[in-house]
């Protein structure tokens, strides 16, 4: 099982601070399109525009969108916001 921490824009989106991903592995890719099938607004998960934190670590250091989740692992998703 695989827990998911919404903060921003994507509780937002998903309605819910969090979700359970009854597998005992994912990929980030994977996940990224459960939250998309999910949304209420998927302009909202765009994935450059979603910092995904995998037991504190960013994904784009630990493998990117092919980086396997396992059960335990703490993940945490949040919109980052840009400004101009």
């Amino acid at each position: 099982m695989i827990i998911l921490k919404l903060l921003g824009g994507v509780k937002f989106a998903i309605g819910k601070n969090s979700l359970v991903i009854d597998k005992p592995h994912s990929t980030v890719k994977e996940i990224i399109e459960k939250l998309k099938n999910e949304s209420r607004n998927t302009q909202i998960l765009k994935e450059e525009n979603l910092l995904i934190s995998i037991n504190g670590f960013d994904s784009s250091v630990t493998g990117g969108k092919e980086t396997v989740i396992k059960s335990g692992d703490i993940i945490t998703i949040v919109t980052i916001i840009h400004g101009g």
